[in-house]
């Protein structure tokens, strides 16, 4: 299982990088081996361009999709056509989820959303891409507001009236 938290860009050969998101030595090692780098129009409403880092030696692809203020809005890194990384950013540079991966780049393990301003909006566990077991949502003060419970294939188990 591959387990990555927090992003952190540095030495990129881009420009406007988000402030708060700083230099992690796997992916900025993946993006200084690239062979070449390329960039796109990305024809989403939330994302304006993708750049993509290619090392064809390893089979890794980077690709960064900015908001039209050039920040960095998403990261997905794939080698071999496998996703070994994946993270979510807020405009301010938040990270927005913190889900670990599994040999076939399925969500696997425990996962966790964050609110705008950092706080745990919802945690609970992932089995080869299912969300699964119990999943407990805060409220942006910290408190738990409710528990969501799932079955091994991912449906919401309904909760029983009392």
């Amino acid at each position: 299982m591959v387990t990555i938290s927090v992003l952190f860009i540095t030495g990129c050969k881009q420009q406007n990088v988000n402030d708060k998101i700083l230099a992690n030595s796997f992916i900025d090692s993946v993006i200084k081996k690239s062979d070449s780098s390329y960039e796109k129009a990305y024809y989403r409403s939330d994302f304006v361009t993708a750049q993509y880092y290619i090392n064809k030696i390893d089979s890794t692809i980077c690709q960064l999709m900015k908001d039209s203020a050039g920040l960095i809005r998403q990261i997905i890194i794939a080698k071999k056509d496998t996703r070994i990384f994946y993270g979510s950013y807020y405009k301010n540079g938040q990270l927005q989820a913190d889900l670990p991966l599994d040999a076939f780049g399925q969500y696997h393990g425990t996962g966790k959303f964050y609110y705008e301003d950092g706080s745990l909006q919802s945690t609970g566990s992932y089995l080869h891409g299912f969300k699964t077991g119990a999943w407990k949502i805060y409220n942006e003060k910290g408190k738990e507001t409710a528990t969501d419970n799932f079955d091994q294939n991912g449906n919401l188990i309904p909760q029983k009236m009392p």
